[in-house]
């Protein structure tokens, strides 16, 4: 069964966006698009924090077992923080993709830019079409 952060903002390219403060937004992919791509085995995040993103670059890219998987930014803004521990540990992501999974944290220019992004039920609704 797949799992679903009730008070998260998702794409339709399968990333999450939470909101952690007043202009923070953590990213990550879901728990769909990690069972889709099977064990994850490397991913490819920013060098460094400090870059700037616009809302769907291509920021990441994540290797599994059946595929490798371009990564979007949700929203514009500013990577202020990178989880280094992916690049040991990538399956992580299978076993905890709305947690310890997480890829970036981005200083958001705009926070009205998730009023683009689904709310979970749209979402949920958004897969089964």
């Amino acid at each position: 069964m797949i799992y679903f952060e009730p008070n998260f903002y998702y794409t339709r390219t399968n990333e999450w966006a939470e909101k952690r403060g007043d202009e923070n937004i953590r990213v990550g992919i879901d728990d769909y698009s990690q069972a889709a791509l099977g064990d994850i085995v490397y991913v490819e995040l920013p060098q460094e924090a400090g870059a700037d993103i616009k809302a769907g670059d291509v920021f990441a890219r994540i290797e599994a077992t059946k595929s490798v998987s371009e990564i979007k930014a949700p929203v514009s803004g500013k990577i202020i923080d990178i989880n280094q521990e992916l690049e040991a540990q990538p399956g992580i992501i299978n076993f905890d993709p709305f947690g310890a999974g997480w890829l970036v944290d981005i200083k958001a220019n705009d926070l009205s830019e998730l009023d683009k992004l689904l709310s979970a039920d749209a979402y949920k609704n958004y897969l089964k079409s």
